[in-house]
């Protein structure tokens, strides 16, 4: 009996100590009733905790029966803690909302990982333009941009600007990959980023996320340099219609609309549609262009500077986005989106302007997103018969009227000719993509894996493509995977990924990636070791200008002395980098700061004479790939050049280690004023002793060989209030002045030394085909602020560059001007 007794009462405490267990669950939101992901849900006495679901849920288990302090944290949130009590269940707390922090230190990104994750705790440096920082600014975000720590800003108008990630910047640059809500916004031929040309409206952003470094083994080619990737709003999360109509300089005149709205029972449809129109007066400049003195009559002078003949500066762009979306479960959705934009405008290259015609750009794109899966497919198209070379237009006017053509018909034949030199190109090029990928965690260890496929379609009618036979098809097909190991609780995570991409024209690359973090309660240090690489364009591989003077660079060249130029391959860049984010002083401070050292092999050249000794000792091209030279050279004037004695294109050469260091800094002084500071160091180490980095040919490595095109150092401060129905930011940037060289342009400081397209170089003279205005950069002030009248109303106004006007921030492009702006928002 009384072993029976006490068996009983083991028994009883044993399960009295089982059962006397519950929990606590629920779900965290926004005001707007979102779910917010990777919430910390914490009870601190117990050292227990999780972080929400990408639904904003979350379920805490195995808590004995007790009172505790429940703890609900986000970066960019009010931290608020609860009282719980549990007895024997789980407790469900239901729906808690969050409210937003002045003190926004953009807590949640995708670009680093591919998934959610903390922008504290992401293994890459990563800036973050949130949707409180874009609401809050009037006019363009281009100021913003200019901020961000390792950009490279330009701008290169009234209208557009210029952006590059860590060194090697040109008026052709595809290393640095564009995306707009994981898909590429870049054009088919050439890889340009969209730029201006984007469907996507400043309205319907909800974040910009740009990623320093090579992050080729998650994105694939091109995203050498980093990537920029613009997210967009959910109407889910943002119901409603903003109406915004603005005035400026420039005669600018804007009009932008969003409309969003749930649909259905429990609001599983959902639908947007955006839309906007600008038009306005590009600055008052002219690029001269310097013509043969030969062809003007005036054989004394080697070249005449004469303006852009019948150039237009009206600049005009149409855009908008119709979206579809519907929920099947809480985890889930299905999206459809149409996009398409119009846009006339000047743009930059290393030759001069160009006249932007009607080009038109436009999508379709299907999406799938769950818990685990993500997957899209989507086509892209771009589309313009009457975009030209302002510089070849002009050059072909007056060699017309030397040739006795009257000022009208010289006008419109300058759009075509004389001869081989055709300014106008035509683009029918479209893009196929698809991607599936898949996502789980299992105790401490994560996963992503997946798989691209992408067709490039480039069809310029034989404008500027070798395509006189159809269109150029080329497929690539990449997999990819990252795996993130937690070791416990120690707060360390080691960080594996790689990527095989399969491509039609440079056959198989491998890329890896690995890293460490360590993550304590107030921040994360991590190091991480990538390798990027950017394979050249359609552009590079089958270009053709001038009747055959000019040719891409695919399948390789043979010279009449046997010799041969090799073909393109991809330039590989390999990139240690540690660093550090975290913040300080209960939140009020937030510190970024990384230091990254590259080995950049393969560059491509500038485009370059392979047969310099024609005329010397008669060596000449012969063939490009297994063809003659001629069969590329037929649109050569008879008796101008002996086939193959003048061909320009592009080879591969040059190793250089480039390193640097970006610093960011905020200071929450109250949830009313905040001060922000970023910089960046940028430098390089280039062999001059190595003849592999003389990439013209001329015998000695010079800069022109490798023009890294980057300041050495950039500074920039913002100081932000956001005071009641007030908001404002005073903006300063620092660009130290440094030389920029691309293709036929110079913007330096005098060296008479540095020989570029057979001159010195002299500010303020002619230098090869263009005029040095000197080097870019400069000191720079804007000022933007705004008031909210209601919750319907609200006005605000900006004026860029009040201190900086008349600095040149780019090759081929006006001076800096100091433009200003009004915009009414109104929201329903």
């Amino acid at each position: 009996m009384t072993k029976n007794l006490f068996a009983f009462l083991i028994f009883s405490f044993i399960t009295g100590m089982i059962f006397s267990q519950g929990g606590v669950k629920g779900k965290i939101t926004d005001e707007n009733g979102s779910g917010i992901p990777l919430v910390d849900v914490y009870i601190k006495s117990l050292s227990k905790g999780v972080t929400t679901a990408d639904n904003g849920t979350f379920e805490i288990l195995n808590l004995n029966n007790g009172t505790y302090d429940l703890n609900i944290s986000s970066l960019g949130y009010y931290t608020i803690s609860k009282n719980i009590t549990i007895d024997n269940s789980v407790l469900d707390l239901g729906t808690i909302v969050l409210q937003t922090s002045t003190q926004v230190m953009d807590e949640v990104v995708i670009s680093g990982s591919r998934k959610l994750e903390k922008i504290t705790e992401s293994p890459a440096t990563i800036s973050v333009l949130s949707v409180k920082q874009i609401q809050n600014f009037a006019g363009s975000t281009d100021e913003l941009f200019a901020q961000q720590k390792g950009v490279d800003f330009g701008r290169i108008g009234a209208f557009i600007s210029a952006v590059n990630i860590r060194g090697f910047n040109s008026a052709f640059n595809p290393k640095m990959l564009q995306l707009d809500d994981n898909r590429y916004s870049t054009l088919i031929a050439t890889g340009l980023a969209f730029g201006p040309m984007s469907p996507m409206i400043k309205e319907d952003i909800e974040r910009i996320e740009t990623v320093l470094g090579p992050s080729s083994a998650l994105y694939g080619p091109n995203a050498l340099n980093g990537l920029i990737n613009t997210i967009s709003k959910s109407p889910y999360k943002y119901e409603g219609t903003d109406i915004v109509l603005g005035a400026g300089s420039n005669s600018l005149l804007s009009a932008r609309l969003r409309h969003a709205k749930k649909l259905g029972k429990n609001d599983r449809w959902a639908y947007k549609i955006t839309g906007e129109y600008t038009k306005g007066k590009e600055i008052n400049w002219t690029d001269s262009v310097y013509v043969p003195g030969a062809v003007l009559g005036q054989p004394e002078m080697a070249k005449v500077g004469k303006p852009e003949v019948d150039l237009d500066r009206d600049v005009e762009f149409i855009k908008g986005q119709a979206s579809l979306y519907y929920r099947p479960t809480e985890t889930s959705e299905v999206g459809v989106t149409y996009g398409a934009s119009q846009s006339n405008f000047l743009s930059i290259t290393n030759t001069g302007r160009n006249s932007i015609n009607d080009w038109r750009i436009s999508f379709l794109q299907a999406t799938f997103k769950s818990d685990h899966w993500f997957g899209q497919l989507y086509k892209t198209w771009s589309k313009t018969d009457d975009t030209f070379n302002n510089d070849t237009r002009t050059q072909n006017y007056w060699i017309l009227i030397a040739q006795g053509v009257s000022h009208e018909d010289a006008l419109e034949e300058s759009k075509t000719g004389p001869g081989a030199i055709t300014p106008t190109f035509k683009d029918h090029s479209n893009r196929l993509n698809s991607e599936l990928q898949y996502n789980n965690q299992w105790n401490n260890l994560d996963l992503i894996v997946g798989v691209q496929y992408q067709r490039d379609n480039a069809d310029s009618k034989h404008t500027y493509l070798l395509d006189e036979d159809g269109p150029i098809h080329i497929d690539q097909l990449g997999f990819y995977g990252q795996l993130r190991y937690a070791l416990g609780d120690s707060g360390w995570k080691l960080i594996a990924a790689a990527r095989g991409d399969n491509h039609d024209l440079f056959g198989f690359n491998f890329l890896p990636k690995a890293g460490v973090t360590y993550t304590r309660e107030n921040g994360t240090w991590r190091l991480t070791y990538g390798k990027g690489f950017a394979t050249p364009t359609i552009l590079n591989t089958n270009m053709s200008l001038f009747g055959g003077l000019v040719l891409g660079n695919g399948v390789g060249f043979t010279l009449s002395d046997g010799s041969k130029v090799k073909p393109l391959v991809p330039e590989t860049v390999q990139t240690i980098e540690g660093g550090y984010k975290g913040h300080f002083a209960e939140g009020k401070l937030y510190l970024d700061v990384n230091a990254y050292y590259n080995i950049s092999d393969d560059f491509m050249s500038p485009l370059t004479n392979i047969a310099p000794n024609a005329f010397v000792d008669g060596t000449v091209v012969t063939q490009r790939g297994n063809e003659p030279i001629e069969n590329f050279t037929a649109g050569l004037a008879p008796g101008v050049l002996d086939p193959g004695a003048f061909i320009l294109t592009y080879k591969n050469f040059g190793h250089v280690n480039t390193y640097g260091l970006d610093l960011g800094l905020v200071y929450y002084i109250s949830n009313h004023y905040n001060i922000s500071m970023n910089y960046s160091y940028f430098d390089y180490i280039l062999d001059k002793d190595d003849m592999a980095n003389d990439g013209n040919g001329d015998g000695e490595v010079t800069q022109l060989d490798l023009p890294i095109n980057t300041p050495k150092n950039k500074l920039s401060t913002a100081f932000n209030v956001t005071y009641d129905k007030f908001y404002g930011a005073l903006l300063s940037r620092w660009v130290q002045k440094y030389d920029f060289f691309s293709g036929g342009a110079a913007a330096a400081k005098t060296n008479k030394d540095l020989i570029f397209n057979g001159d010195p170089v002299i500010e303020d003279h002619l230098v090869g085909k263009k005029w040095n205005y000197g080097q870019l950069g400069g000191f720079y002030m804007s000022i933007n602020a705004g008031y909210r009248f209601s919750k319907t109303f609200s006005l605000g106004a900006y004026l860029n560059n009040f201190v900086g006007s008349g600095n040149y921030e780019f090759i081929t492009a006006p001076p800096v001007e100091t433009l200003y702006g009004i915009e009414l928002k109104i929201s329903l």
